[in-house]
C-alpha cells in the first residue's frame, strides 16, 4: 500500500512523543514530522534559555499572528516590531527556564503546515524577583526553506 492509514501513523506518532490527528499521507511523513516539530520545540526551549532576542527571532516567520486568551489578535508584518513584541511578551525579564510540555499535533494540514497544542512552562526573574507559570498555546507551524517555524500564536490559558 503506498500510503498508511492514519491509524497506522498514529502509534508511530506517539513514539515521537506527539499525538495527532489529521489525513493520509506518504510512509513515514507524519513520524517524519512529529520528529522535527519535537526537535523544534527543544531548539526553541534553548534559544529562550539564551536570552539572545535574535536567536529567538530566528524561529518565527513573517507575517506572525499572536491571538491571546481573549481572542484579540495583532498581525506582525516587520523584524523590527516581531523583535519588540518578544522582547515585551516573552523575555520581559532573565528567562531561567522555558520548557515546552504535553505537545499535540492538532491537524496536519500538508507536509509544511501543522497545528499544535503545547504547554510552555518559564521562569524568569524580573526586578530582583522570580516569576514563573505556565501558558496553555496552539502553534500554527510552518517550513520555511526546510525549517519549520511559527507563523501564528494562540493564548489559549495560562496559570
Amino acid at each position: 500500500m503506498k500510503y498508511l492509514t492514519i491509524t497506522t501513523l498514529f502509534a508511530l506518532f506517539l513514539v515521537a512523543g506527539c499525538s495527532m490527528s489529521s489525513g493520509t499521507f506518504p510512509p513515514g511523513t507524519v513520524a517524519t514530522i512529529g520528529a522535527e516539530v519535537n526537535q523544534f520545540f527543544a531548539d526553541l526551549s534553548e534559544a529562550l534559555r539564551s536570552n539572545d532576542v535574535e536567536r529567538v527571532l530566528g524561529f518565527y516567520t513573517l507575517p506572525f499572528e499572536y491571538v491571546d486568551y481573549e481572542g484579540t489578535a495583532i498581525t506582525i508584518a516587520t523584524q523590527e516590531t516581531l523583535r519588540t513584541f518578544i522582547l515585551e511578551t516573552t523575555m520581559t525579564g532573565t528567562i531561567l527556564e522555558d520548557e515546552f510540555r504535553n505537545l499535540k499535533v492538532v491537524n496536519i494540514l500538508s507536509e509544511d503546515n501543522v497545528v499544535v497544542t503545547v504547554d510552555e512552562h518559564w521562569v524568569q526573574e524580573y526586578g530582583g524577583s522570580t516569576y514563573s507559570g505556565t501558558d496553555h498555546l496552539r502553534v500554527t507551524l510552518v517550513k520555511v526553506a526546510g525549517s519549520w517555524k511559527i507563523r501564528k500564536t494562540e493564548l489559549l490559558g495560562f496559570e
